[in-house]
């Protein structure tokens, strides 16, 4: 098997998946370490923290696992490495899992108001294109 060459879109792709995937990292970290305070001082805030104490441990695991399972993909991804591939899958997965709560607790409707599905459809989507698009990097031989 050998490797080819990638084209500039490739690297374009590949850093833009890093970012997404740091800008989730930087959210999961404000999502667990943001104080009672902070979050209260936010629009619709007493509804978030609701929201924040509701959810549960299982979809702040699969949260986790999402993230940063999503920032190690797009780090092999730049090493140019199939484990990309299945992590990225893991990721969109694991990002499925943590929005069940959104979906089925009304702490979390409210929290989000009229557009809660909007966040949930957007990665969804995009971790649909990462997983697409790294396997076919596997495929044609980008990624080894």
């Amino acid at each position: 098997m050998t490797s080819t060459k990638p084209p500039a879109l490739f690297w374009v792709l590949a850093i833009l998946f890093l970012l997404w995937n740091i800008f989730g990292c930087a959210m999961y970290l404000f999502d667990r370490l943001a104080s009672d305070e902070t979050i209260l001082a936010m629009e619709n805030g007493e509804a978030m923290l609701a929201a924040s104490k509701a959810y549960p441990i299982w979809a702040s695991a699969a949260y986790a696992l999402a993230v940063w399972g999503g920032l190690a993909a797009a780090l092999c991804l730049l090493l140019r490495k199939k484990l990309a591939a299945h992590l990225f899958i893991l990721s969109l997965v694991a990002a499925i899992i943590c929005f069940i709560p959104s979906f089925t607790m009304a702490e979390m409707k409210a929290a989000g108001g009229s557009t809660y599905w909007v966040m949930p459809l957007i990665v969804v989507l995009l971790g649909v294109f990462e997983v697409l698009w790294s396997r076919a990097k596997a495929a044609d031989g980008t990624l080894t």
